[in-house]
Protein backbone atom coordinates (compact mmCIF):
# COMPACT_ATOMS: atom_id res chain seq x y z
CA UNK A 1 0.00 0.00 0.00
CA UNK A 2 3.08 2.25 0.75
CA UNK A 3 4.23 1.90 -3.15
CA UNK A 4 0.63 2.20 -4.93
CA UNK A 5 -0.59 5.02 -2.38
CA UNK A 6 -3.73 4.44 -4.01
CA UNK A 7 -7.10 2.74 -2.40
CA UNK A 8 -10.11 2.36 -5.31
CA UNK A 9 -13.26 2.45 -3.18
CA UNK A 10 -16.19 0.61 -4.74
CA UNK A 11 -20.12 1.28 -4.01
CA UNK A 12 -21.86 -1.13 -6.16
CA UNK A 13 -25.42 -1.33 -6.86
CA UNK A 14 -24.86 -5.25 -7.39
CA UNK A 15 -22.85 -8.48 -7.91
CA UNK A 16 -22.55 -7.90 -11.85
CA UNK A 17 -22.18 -3.71 -11.81
CA UNK A 18 -19.64 -4.21 -9.06
CA UNK A 19 -17.77 -6.81 -10.61
CA UNK A 20 -17.18 -4.70 -13.82
CA UNK A 21 -16.04 -2.02 -12.17
CA UNK A 22 -13.46 -4.13 -10.08
CA UNK A 23 -12.38 -5.74 -13.13
CA UNK A 24 -11.93 -2.37 -14.50
CA UNK A 25 -9.98 -1.05 -11.77
CA UNK A 26 -7.55 -3.57 -11.59
CA UNK A 27 -7.45 -3.25 -15.68
CA UNK A 28 -6.43 0.47 -15.05
CA UNK A 29 -3.47 -0.60 -12.58
CA UNK A 30 -4.86 -0.47 -9.26
CA UNK A 31 -4.35 -3.01 -7.13
CA UNK A 32 -6.26 -2.16 -3.26
CA UNK A 33 -9.70 -2.25 -3.73
CA UNK A 34 -11.77 -1.14 -0.91
CA UNK A 35 -15.79 -2.79 -1.38
CA UNK A 36 -18.40 -1.33 0.94
CA UNK A 37 -21.24 -2.96 2.92
CA UNK A 38 -23.32 -0.23 1.04
CA UNK A 39 -24.78 -2.74 -1.76
CA UNK A 40 -28.42 -1.75 -3.30
CA UNK A 41 -28.97 -5.16 -4.26
CA UNK A 42 -27.55 -8.20 -2.54
CA UNK A 43 -25.22 -9.14 0.45
CA UNK A 44 -22.11 -7.41 0.20
CA UNK A 45 -20.17 -9.80 2.25
CA UNK A 46 -20.94 -12.53 -0.30
CA UNK A 47 -19.50 -10.11 -3.29
CA UNK A 48 -16.07 -9.67 -0.94
CA UNK A 49 -16.02 -13.60 -0.85
CA UNK A 50 -16.41 -13.45 -4.58
CA UNK A 51 -14.11 -11.02 -5.25
CA UNK A 52 -11.42 -12.62 -3.11
CA UNK A 53 -11.90 -15.77 -4.73
CA UNK A 54 -11.44 -14.88 -7.77
CA UNK A 55 -8.10 -12.84 -7.02
CA UNK A 56 -6.79 -15.15 -5.32
CA UNK A 57 -4.18 -16.67 -7.36
CA UNK A 58 -3.00 -12.88 -8.10
CA UNK A 59 -0.68 -11.43 -4.91
CA UNK A 60 -0.96 -7.79 -6.26
CA UNK A 61 -4.63 -7.30 -5.59
CA UNK A 62 -5.79 -6.52 -2.24
CA UNK A 63 -9.16 -6.72 -1.74
CA UNK A 64 -10.81 -5.31 1.43
CA UNK A 65 -13.84 -3.89 3.39
CA UNK A 66 -15.09 -0.37 3.89
CA UNK A 67 -18.44 0.91 6.02
CA UNK A 68 -17.77 -1.31 8.31
CA UNK A 69 -19.66 -0.70 12.08
CA UNK A 70 -19.94 -3.45 13.65
CA UNK A 71 -17.19 -6.33 14.90
CA UNK A 72 -19.86 -9.54 13.61
CA UNK A 73 -19.70 -7.58 10.00
CA UNK A 74 -15.90 -7.21 10.80
CA UNK A 75 -15.35 -11.03 11.51
CA UNK A 76 -17.87 -12.37 8.58
CA UNK A 77 -15.62 -10.09 5.72
CA UNK A 78 -12.27 -11.49 7.23
CA UNK A 79 -13.44 -15.02 7.11
CA UNK A 80 -15.17 -13.62 3.27
CA UNK A 81 -11.70 -12.92 2.47
CA UNK A 82 -10.87 -9.61 3.03
CA UNK A 83 -7.38 -8.91 3.71
CA UNK A 84 -8.31 -5.38 5.63
CA UNK A 85 -11.32 -3.50 7.15
CA UNK A 86 -12.01 -0.15 7.32
CA UNK A 87 -14.21 1.37 9.85
CA UNK A 88 -15.03 4.58 12.35
CA UNK A 89 -14.12 4.56 16.00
Amino acid sequence: MKEDCLVAVVRAKNYEQGEKVVDAIIQGGINFIELTMTMDEGDPVAFIKMMADKYRNNDKIVIGAGTVLDPETARACILAGANYIVSRA
